[in-house]
Parts: C-alpha cells; sequence; structure tokens
C-alpha cells in the first residue's frame, strides 16, 4: 500500500522541514502580495517544489520505515476500523464533528480499504471476461456450456460505479475540512506556516509512492484538482494576513465553491453509504469468484447415443442449487452488523433492507431479485392497475377500467425440481429458479 496521510506528515515534519520553510520563506521576493505577478510567481515556486525529484526519492524511500516504526496494521479488520472511524473520528457536527487527533490515522483507514475494494472488483471483472471469452471459444468449438448467470457481473458494474462516487465524495471532503478547520484555528492553537503546509503535502500530496506495479492509488479525482487545491491553499497561506477573518472566508469559498467540495454533513453521509455498499460488493465479487468453476465447457455428447436427460439435468441442478445453496447459507450464518440507520443516526442512513441480498424476511409473494427486473411485469407497476391498456399504450383495447390481464399482476414460474429442495422463495429466484411471468397480453 503506498503512504498514508499520517506518515506523510510525520516525514514532511521532520526530514522535509527545511524544505518546506525554504518554500514559505517570502523574504527574498521582490514582488509584495498587491502587486500583478505575485499569484504567478507562487505558482511557479510550487511547480518547482512539486516537481523535485530528489524530494520524491526521499519519501519513496523512507516511508516503509516510518510505517514500521508507528506499528499500525492498516489491512486487519478493516470493517470495524471504518465503524469505529465513523462513530469517534468523523463524528456528526453536534456530536463535536472532526477529532482532529484521530483524523490523519483515520484517513489511512479510508484508503486501505478502498485499495481492497479496487482489487477485489478487479479480480472479480477479470473473472468475469475469462469466463466470457471462455464461453465464446467453447461455443465456437461445439462444446456445451452450462448456463451462466449474468445478472452478478451488472449488479458488480453497478455497486463499482456508486461506490466510486462516494468513496470521491468523502475522500476530498474531509481532506478539506481537515485543513478548513486548520486555518480557522484561534492564535493560541494554531500551527506555524511550514507546518500547515506539511499538512497540505500529506492530505493532498503531489505524488502518490506506490510499491511496485501491484499497487493500488486510491486518488479518486485528477491531477488538475490536487494542483487547484494546492495552490489555493498555498496562495492563502502566502499571502497578507492570512488568518484573519476575511481570508478565512476567502479560503473556505475557494474549496467548497471552486474547486467543488461538499459541506462536512454529506461527505459523511457519504461515507456511512459507502461503507455499506461495499458489504454488498464483497458479497458480489465472492460470489463470482465461487462460481466461476460452474461454467466449464463440457464436451456435448454424440445425437445418436441415447442419454437419459431428465436425470442429468436434475443431477446438475440440484449440484448448482446446492453450491448456491450453502454460499446462501455463509452469508447468512455470517454475524451480521447493525445497520448504519440504527447505530448512527436516522438523518445519515442507508436502509440495507432494500436490497433482496440483505433481506431475509420472507414475503406472501416471492420478491423481485434485484434492480436488473426493472422494466418487467411486477409489484413496481401497481400504479398501473387503474387502467392498465392505457398504461400499456394500447389504444385499441376495450373501453373498460381495469383490463382482464392487468400488468399489476405478480405471477411467478417456477421450476418443476425447485419444489424439491428446502429453499425460500428470495433463494430460487436469485439462482434463477423462480422468474416474473411474462403476460401474453401485452407486446414489451
Amino acid at each position: 500500500m503506498p503512504p498514508f496521510a499520517a506518515e506523510l506528515e510525520e516525514w514532511w515534519l521532520g526530514s522535509g522541514y527545511e524544505a518546506l520553510t525554504r518554500l514559505t520563506n517570502n523574504e527574498d521576493d521582490n514582488l509584495s502580495p498587491h502587486q500583478c505577478g505575485f499569484a504567478r510567481d507562487l505558482q511557479r515556486r510550487l511547480l518547482s517544489f512539486d516537481n523535485n525529484r530528489a524530494l520524491q526519492a526521499e519519501i519513496q524511500e523512507a516511508w516503509p520505515a516510518i510505517r514500521s516504526a508507528r506499528g499500525i496494521d492498516y489491512s486487519t479488520n478493516l470493517r470495524d476500523k471504518v465503524k469505529d472511524v465513523v462513530r469517534n473520528v468523523f463524528r456528526r457536527p453536534e456530536d463535536g464533528g472532526i477529532d482532529s487527533a484521530r483524523a490523519m490515522d483515520a484517513l489511512g483507514y479510508l484508503d486501505a480499504m478502498e485499495i481492497d475494494r479496487l482489487r477485489r472488483v478487479e479480480t472479480a471483472k477479470a473473472v468475469v471476461e475469462a469466463q466470457r471469452i471462455r464461453v465464446i471459444e467453447a461455443k465456437k468449438s461445439g462444446l456445451e456450456v452450462p448456463p451462466v448467470n449474468d445478472i452478478h457481473p451488472h449488479i458488480l458494474e453497478e455497486l463499482d460505479r456508486t461506490t466510486s462516487a462516494k468513496y470521491k465524495r468523502f475522500h476530498a471532503g474531509f481532506r478539506s475540512w481537515i485543513l478548513i478547520k486548520e486555518l480557522t484555528q484561534d492564535a493560541d492553537l494554531r500551527k506555524e506556516i511550514p507546518q500547515i503546509m506539511a499538512l497540505l503535502n500529506a492530505l493532498f500530496p503531489s505524488a502518490v509512492c506506490l510499491d511496485d506495479q501491484d499497487d493500488r492509488d486510491p486518488t479518486p479525482y485528477s491531477p488538475n484538482l490536487r494542483d487547484s487545491i494546492r495552490f489555493a491553499v498555498f496562495e492563502h497561506l502566502m499571502s497578507q494576513d492570512p488568518f484573519s477573518q476575511q481570508r478565512q472566508q476567502a479560503i473556505q469559498t475557494k474549496l467548497l465553491c471552486w474547486c467543488e467540495i461538499p459541506e462536512y454533513p454529506q461527505a459523511r453521509d457519504a461515507l456511512i453509504r459507502y461503507h455499506e455498499e461495499t458489504k454488498k460488493l464483497g458479497e458480489i465479487c465472492s460470489s463470482i469468484l465461487s462460481t466461476a468453476g460452474e461454467s466449464i465447457p463440457r464436451q456435448r455428447p454424440p445425437s445418436d447415443v441415447p442419454t437419459e436427460a431428465p436425470s442429468t439435468e436434475s443431477s446438475s441442478l440440484k449440484s448448482r442449487a446446492s453450491t448456491a445453496h450453502n454460499s446462501w447459507q455463509i452469508l447468512s450464518s455470517s454475524p451480521r452488523t447493525q445497520s448504519f440507520e440504527e447505530t448512527f443516526s436516522a438523518s445519515s442512513s442507508f436502509d440495507v433492507r432494500r436490497s433482496g441480498l440483505a433481506s431475509p424476511v420472507p414475503s406472501s409473494a416471492p420478491p423481485v431479485p434485484n434492480v436488473l427486473l426493472k422494466g418487467m411485469p411486477g409489484r413496481e407497476f401497481s400504479p398501473a392497475k387503474t387502467d392498465g391498456a392505457r398504461f400499456a399504450g394500447d389504444l385499441h383495447a376495450p373501453p373498460i377500467l381495469c383490463y382482464p390481464d392487468d400488468i399489476s399482476k405478480t405471477e411467478f414460474l417456477q421450476h418443476p425440481l425447485a419444489r424439491e429442495f428446502d429453499m425460500t422463495s428470495l433463494q430460487k429466484s436469485m439462482l434463477g429458479l423462480l422468474i416474473p411471468k411474462e403476460l401474453k397480453s401485452r407486446e414489451w
């Protein structure tokens, strides 16, 4: 894993402090903050500092020793540690807001969780792509290919997109609010300007040091946004009287409005939702990896050799259902943590019970397994029950209030062998043994 914020700050406050002192020294400047060209001169100076390869090489060489000396393991029990981060570090504003003493270490746990998520998603996508190529080649060769569950890859893509967006939101948000809190401190609690620059270099480093080609950079935003934030803070520190109330209001406006940084409550809410969605994403990745071997192509039997199709189909279906049923039991029997909606607050919650994966409560009718069935006849079209023909655009239908076979009916088809399994309707729908019945009264 790359160096995290707390480790970078320790290096800049130690070995790199002299370089920060030279960077923030204005005694040799020929221009004052009120003269034209002052901002351009600061930008040139900051770019030269950020592209100093000697400093980057020193950081690359020194940070592993800093991590070893600190003795903090960022790779174990990540979910429990992130829960503690939400409860006790990035607290609600009415509970005290950010705990500055623990904030830097907390950012390390969040980055470690994102790196772990990126690796899981990359592995799962590689398995899905290899499976797709294998199925195509098998069909060209005339081999028999077992049916492949194509729902999980779509859910994987959607969850990857939403979790990435939420991580980007709180990643920049928390770091900016840590800076804003430091820039608006009282005079007796405020750090020196080189120390604030050390904090800036730790929160928004100009370059990320990676161990090897398999390492991941968790930074979710572009280098342009990073450079804009760095220059805005550096220009603020180098201006005349940077800690006046007017200047403090100006730097908040630059970060929140110009750089599109979210407010602190929105950043915290994004973290809570990110935590819940990464849990679902981990289950999907595990399911993809566990079922990857089920689509191994088999040699198709000759057409002149009699085979017992019912028994073969029955044994194959039972085998696949048993494997998935066992996986379901493992997920269901694992200790479930209390939802963030109940743990933290109703205002910053994420209702995990909306998902079919996390809702073991049986219902009178089989639930829709996931959002990918959106658009098929089912419960989501209940408002159309008053006039199904008008909703479907069937203008030639008889003028009656309710169509005889209206699209609000909830009808499902069940595989004949599914009755032999001791499974709930939700588990059957997850395996594809229970699907919504297509209505013959409409052309979809």
